[in-house]
């Protein structure tokens, strides 16, 4: 588990995606009542942030298949209130998000969030 990032090595850039929500924790309706399932971005249209992005290897692979686990990644970013496993994450150049597994507030200080990613749409 990383506990920091040093600047040069948040490389990848992403955007965090979630599915709007009224204030009931219902997804947002449209005119005719349907559902709004449109992802929209945490920080704005086409605004992205930088993390440091670090696939699965070694015995992690491993561990991941037994749990079903599709393409597991870990992102470290700097802390952002509002990231929960709600969210989606983008990486750029891609049109496939993965889901948010787990977020951890690194040693609850509020300077960086681990996540725990994998490919939406995983076969369990």
């Amino acid at each position: 588990m990383a506990s920091r990032a040093d600047t040069g090595e948040l490389r990848t850039l992403i955007q965090i995606l979630r599915v709007p929500k009224g204030q009931d924790g219902q997804p947002l309706r449209d005119e005719d009542g349907y559902p709004v399932e449109e992802p929209v971005n945490l920080f704005g249209e086409g605004k992205h942030l930088h993390c440091k992005w670090v696939n699965a290897h070694g015995s992690e692979v491993y561990e991941a298949k037994v749990a079903s686990v599709t393409e597991p990644a870990t992102l470290t970013i700097r802390y952002v209130p509002g990231v929960t496993t709600d969210c989606l994450v983008l990486r750029r150049g891609e049109t496939r998000p993965y889901e948010v597994i787990s977020v951890n507030d690194v040693e609850d200080r509020h300077i960086w969030l681990e996540l725990k990613v994998q490919r939406k749409g995983a076969v369990a």
